[in-house]
């Protein structure tokens, strides 16, 4: 088993090996050399009365809906293959040469009618060396309006697989986070086949929106993916991240803060949909609450960054260093790309993106971890049902037993044929109650129990005659129960309640429904013991039954219910199980100043 696990490990970090190197590794250039000569330098403006020289790329200080034009010589050298590249964020485009209308963005209406960021591709030819060249710029966004980016100018090829090859890295990256997301949602389906915590699949489903964000922000030329889809997919992902944020917040660390986290995902989640639906409706669009997104983004970073302190500080566990020393720099790279925003119109850059890759990383390496003590834990736990069971098999079938009940038959041959048929139906039913349950089956029928239960008291009272009494008051059937969770508890009632008073007594059998549980009580009239004493580690009584605290083991890990018992020196014992019903919570406290550890009687 720890060969399977340790090839399996061994598998996925190849395989994690393969995919980070197949982002990272340099491809063969099958273009041309992608020469791309600067052309910065030379260039006037004016809007309005305002006018002047510029270098690019420069940010003018112009009013939103106003129209501002750049003019310059183009170079000399220019030949039919030729063009120039520059990059708008937000704002209309048209590119003159002399009077002739060269290039416009957008060349139609785009969806919603909004203006999307761009990268502007105008193809020349050798016949517009040395003329002017117009670039006429107009935004509806205070922000952006009069900003322009670098320009440059060569091959119209060179240009293209240039701006792809400067800029892919970060969409791989990008790319990279969210192939991690959909890592972290398989993990999640892992965890919860073996009953960890849910929060990969929250993480995973952040991992996600960050890539939809940052794969949009990695300033990738458009060309399978649209214009549109890349800005609206971009904004809303960085719209949602905070309340995603929180969610996952939420489930990982809910004892630290809960109530204070599943506020601030509510109020995100509807400062989300505020923004969508005032898009939808023509109000104030995503761009122009950007600022506001972006104070909501920092804030959850920072809040993010306290709560993983205090996680620290209670928790103590090692890895939590890891993970806060990784929030801290997602935190600093955070709040340094919003300031390199608001100075430069970019964003966002390689070192946010790392900081997120390698907190997914180790997080994923945390769940790994976990995983694999979880199954440890459940191997173990398989080994301790199956010792159970063997126990239980071993315990009910005794020689002295079956001995005893081989001579009651052999003496009602004679004297009474019909219970000694009887009487051999019911050892039958016994017996193979005994070697198939036990075997074959984690859960039967509460009915099945119930028929193991009669046999063996059928058996009981042809040895006993009228020293034993059974009462049966059987409310409830349709449950399922362990296989010899019950039988036992009846057979404990009989041997050391019942049969070791001498005028004998009643063994009651007792099921009915509550709210969220099906109980079985065993009852007895008999001797009784002091339930305190009998919990004891010290006490050892031979008796060689079955012990309830295998009982209790059984019905808590295998139908997650409990056990409580109640008995008094004389007066008798009460032993109650209770059975929660599918979809309600595992019981907590028992009644009847039960616990769930051995309470004597084996």
């Amino acid at each position: 088993m720890k060969i399977k696990w340790v090839s399996m490990a061994a598998a996925a970090v190849i395989f994690l090996s393969f995919v980070l190197l197949l982002f990272f590794s340099h491809r063969q250039d099958i273009f041309t050399t992608r020469t791309m000569i600067p052309y910065n330098t030379g260039w006037t403006y004016c809007y309005g009365e305002e006018s002047g020289t510029a270098t690019l790329p420069d940010r003018l200080d112009v009013p939103k809906d106003t129209e501002v034009v750049l003019k310059n010589r183009l170079p000399e050298d220019l030949r039919d293959d030729f063009g120039i590249v520059f990059r708008t964020r937000m704002q209309y485009v048209r590119v003159y040469v002399e009077n002739r209308l060269v290039y416009q963005f957008p060349e139609q209406e785009l969806i919603g009618g909004k203006i999307t960021s761009a990268w502007n591709f105008v193809r020349l030819s050798e016949a517009d060396s040395g003329k002017e060249v117009r670039i006429c710029l107009i935004s509806p966004y205070s922000r952006f309006s009069g900003s322009i980016g670098a320009v440059r100018y060569g091959a119209y090829d060179n240009l293209v697989t240039g701006m792809i090859s400067a800029h892919v890295k970060n969409f791989r990256l990008s790319f990279l986070i969210g192939i991690m997301g959909v890592i972290m949602l398989l993990v999640s389906l892992i965890s919860r086949r073996h009953r960890l915590f849910g929060w990969q699949g929250n993480f995973g489903i952040l991992l996600m929106m960050a890539a939809f964000w940052l794969a949009g922000e990695s300033r990738l030329p458009s060309g399978i993916i649209g214009l549109e889809a890349w800005h609206y997919f971009s904004l809303a992902a960085l719209l949602f991240c905070p309340a995603f944020l929180m969610a996952y917040l939420h489930v990982r660390w809910r004892e630290i803060c809960g109530r204070v986290t599943a506020a601030l995902f509510l109020a995100f989640l509807a400062a989300g949909g505020a923004g969508i639906l005032s898009e939808a409706a023509g109000g104030p669009d995503l761009i122009e609450v950007l600022p506001a997104i972006q104070l909501m983004a920092g804030a959850a970073l920072v809040y993010t960054l306290v709560l993983y302190i205090l996680a620290a500080r209670k928790k103590k566990e090692r890895f939590i260093r890891s993970e806060l020393a990784c929030i801290l720099a997602i935190t600093l790279a955070g709040i340094g790309e919003i300031v390199r925003f608001y100075r430069t119109d970019q964003m966002v850059g390689t070192f946010l993106r790392l900081a997120i890759l390698l907190y997914a990383l180790d997080i994923l390496g945390i769940s790994i971890r976990m995983i694999y003590r979880k199954m440890q834990e459940n191997q173990e736990l398989e080994e301790r049902l199956k010792r159970s069971r063997a126990e239980l098999m071993a315990s009910q079938i005794r020689p002295h037993f079956i001995y005893n009940t081989l001579n009651s038959i052999r003496a009602l041959i004679r004297v009474d044929p019909e219970t000694a048929m009887r009487t051999v139906n019911d050892f039958s039913t016994y017996l193979r109650s005994n070697l198939d349950h036990v075997v074959d089956r984690e859960m039967i029928p509460f009915s099945d129990e119930l028929r193991h239960i009669q046999a063996y008291l059928n058996i009981e009272q042809v040895r006993f005659e009228e020293r034993l009494q059974v009462e049966m008051d059987i409310r409830a059937k349709s449950f399922r129960v362990p296989p010899l969770s019950i039988q036992p508890l009846v057979e404990n009632a009989v041997k050391h309640g019942i049969c070791r008073k001498m005028s004998g007594g009643t063994v009651t059998v007792r099921s009915y429904e509550e709210k969220d549980a099906c109980v079985v009580e065993v009852l007895d009239d008999g001797v009784g013991f002091d339930v305190s004493a009998a919990e004891s580690p010290e006490n050892e009584d031979g008796l060689g039954h079955v012990g309830l605290k295998n009982i209790c083991f059984r019905v808590q890990e295998i139908a997650g219910g409990s056990l409580s018992v109640e008995s008094q020196p004389g007066v008798g014992t009460k032993v109650t199980v209770y059975f929660r019903k599918p979809g309600t919570g595992q019981r907590g406290k028992k009644r009847g100043g039960g616990t769930d550890e051995d309470h004597g009687r084996g």
